[in-house]
């Protein structure tokens, strides 16, 4: 019997599965909270959603329903995890200990590499091919798609590399089981990511962190029955504001001690089901691991089901916004005074190296602290791309000063691809940025030109700017086509 036989009779359904684990829990401070409840001043639940992707007790529970996933599967099938690896755990001080998600799946991790080759580059033949990219806008082939697994192959596989291009990969990695602790589907209004990037196999099961927003996000799905059309209610990240202070949020981590975990959420053939049946396959197969019965079976067999599972209803977790528990906010306000000293300090530095860059700005480039880059240069002129919008060039390089690394990007705010347009001309840029480097990629904001050293290390600023004087006029001259065609396009779109 074939894997994909093998999985389609234990199953017995058609299309993808989606299920969400969570439940009850205490943190360090005895504080019982619920993955699926909100927390105060957390829209996003990403403090639940990190919580359970970091936590030991949560992966345990993965585990538990994974291998009879994958035993269903056949001897082939595999687990694919996208997200962090390490999981955080309290010591007997207060401390925090972390450990590699690699000690704790059965059989340890191997990975498996995704990547994408440059314009009209052929495939190494260490990659395995699955797909190719979409041409450009001037017809170009834009590279294939290449998968390479390290050895030995084991059930549990964590994803290197950009998860975007699973979109082709994903049908030729054909993974039995996706874990994806990331929040990075629940972002799309549309489904899109969620049904190319994810489900992208009928029969490939999902397992999400069950949060409030994870069942919001997943309900629409089971309920949308034309995507395009059914707009979900992704996740909505506020507007940035480099002024802001850092976000308690991020950095709030939730420590479970004493742990419900199990099956709370459940989406077949795109309709939203009670968990319960396969909870309880779970906890089954979880105490008997001899019993030789498909976690299916148990679940869509009736006499199976009613002779062996010891089905409970869920309960469902309270509907009260939870305040952030004491020892977990205390953690959190001395991480951000942390990054509020260091902030202080990069602002000071930069405004005390500002002096060296006088001969870039005689060249045109602009000073500004108080968004992303340091200075930019704007190779066209400025336009309002809507009524009463701040104007902004077609196109600008960003000179970028990091703690540690100083780089050059060049970022557009309208058609042409830039990303496109960039990769075409590798060798070129690369020779521009020589002997420094420049690290082409596909991105919104292609890094042109690279180098180590950054606001925090002992740099030769004035060396620094010379190197930069010395390419601004061969970028100004590779950029002037992409320009006229921006400009071109913009007239366009404005006269319609």
């Amino acid at each position: 019997m074939t894997n994909v036989e093998a999985r389609v009779n234990e199953s017995k359904a058609v299309g993808p599965t989606v299920i969400l684990l969570g439940g009850p829990m205490t943190v360090e401070d005895g504080s019982s909270l619920d993955s699926r409840q909100p927390i105060k001043d957390d829209p996003q639940c990403r403090i639940m959603r990190t919580c359970l992707a970091g936590s030991m007790r949560w992966w345990l529970t993965v585990i538990s329903l994974v291998q009879p996933l994958l035993r269903a599967a056949g001897d082939d099938a595999f687990c694919l995890i996208i997200g962090g690896r390490t999981l955080l755990e309290l010591e007997a001080d207060g401390s925090v200990r972390r450990t590699g998600l690699r000690s704790v799946v059965p059989g340890g991790l191997s990975r498996v590499e995704i990547v994408r080759t440059g314009i009209e580059e052929g495939l190494d033949p260490t990659y395995e091919p699955a797909g190719k990219m979409d041409p450009s806008w001037n017809g170009t082939s834009m590279g294939e798609i290449g998968l390479r697994h390290s050895e030995p192959r084991r059930a549990w596989r964590v994803l290197d590399g950009n998860e975007w291009y699973l979109k082709q990969a994903g049908p030729t990695l054909r993974p039995a089981v996706i874990i994806d602790t990331t929040e990075g589907v629940l972002l799309d209004r549309t489904f899109e990511t969620l049904s190319t990037r994810r489900l992208f196999d009928e029969q490939i099961t999902l397992v999400l962190p069950h949060t409030q927003a994870a069942e919001r996000y997943i309900r629409a799905y089971a309920r949308a029955t034309d995507p395009d059309q059914l707009a979900a209610p992704a996740i909505t990240p506020p507007p940035w504001d480099p002024d802001a202070p850092p976000d308690p949020v991020r950095y709030t981590k939730l420590i479970p001690i004493e742990t419900s975990f199990g099956v709370t959420g459940l989406v077949q053939c795109g309709q939203w089901k009670d968990p319960s049946d396969l909870e309880a396959a779970r906890a089954l197969l979880e105490a008997r691991f001899d019993l030789q019965i498909g976690i299916w079976d148990l679940v869509g067999n009736a006499t199976l089901r009613q002779t062996l599972l010891n089905t409970v209803p869920a309960v469902p977790p309270p509907a009260d916004a939870a305040p952030i528990p004491a020892g977990a906010a205390k953690r959190a306000t001395s991480h951000v005074a942390k990054k509020e000293a260091e902030a202080t300090t990069e602002k000071q530095t930069l405004r005390t190296i500002t002096k060296h860059f006088a001969p870039l700005l005689k060249l045109g480039w602009e000073a500004n602290h108080r968004v992303r880059w340091f200075l930019r240069l704007p190779l066209t002129e400025l336009v309002s791309y809507w009524p009463g919008a701040d104007p902004f060039p077609l196109l600008q390089l960003e000179f970028v000063v990091r703690k540690r690394q100083c780089s050059v990007t060049a970022f557009a705010r309208n058609r042409p691809n830039i990303d496109d347009y960039v990769l075409t001309r590798r060798a070129i840029l690369e020779q521009i940025a020589y002997p420094d480097d420049s690290p082409l990629a596909p991105s919104m904001r292609p890094v042109l030109w690279q180098a180590a050293g950054g606001w925090a290390d002992d740099v030769d600023w004035d060396e620094r700017a010379v190197a930069l004087v010395n390419r601004t006029e061969p970028w100004d001259f590779l950029f002037e086509e992409f320009c006229n065609e921006a400009r071109r396009i913009h007239q366009e779109i404005s006269a319609s």
